[in-house]
């Protein structure tokens, strides 16, 4: 239980924020958006928090939770290459 809660503490955060920053990179600049997508990450913070403790074991949690953090942020890093993320 203790592994489950460093991996909810640790890698949540980060994978709530890179999947917001992914939906904002992806769609155009519109200002009344961004606020409110921002504020989104607080409740899908609390979805992959809950997600978490739904999966049988902690390690495949973790790796889950890294992929998609990293798969996010190598998306958000190829879409600022090409030129096509929503500044």
């Amino acid at each position: 239980m203790i592994a489950r809660s460093v991996v909810v503490v640790l890698l949540t955060v980060p994978t709530s924020i890179v999947l917001v920053a992914l939906v904002l990179a992806a769609t155009p600049p519109l200002p009344g958006l961004r606020v409110p997508l921002v504020l989104f990450v607080i409740p899908l913070w609390m979805v992959l928090a809950t997600a978490c403790f739904l999966i049988p074991k902690a390690s495949t949690a973790a790796v889950v939770l890294l992929a998609v953090s990293l798969g996010g942020y190598a998306v958000i890093q190829l879409l600022a290459a090409l030129g096509l993320g929503g500044a």
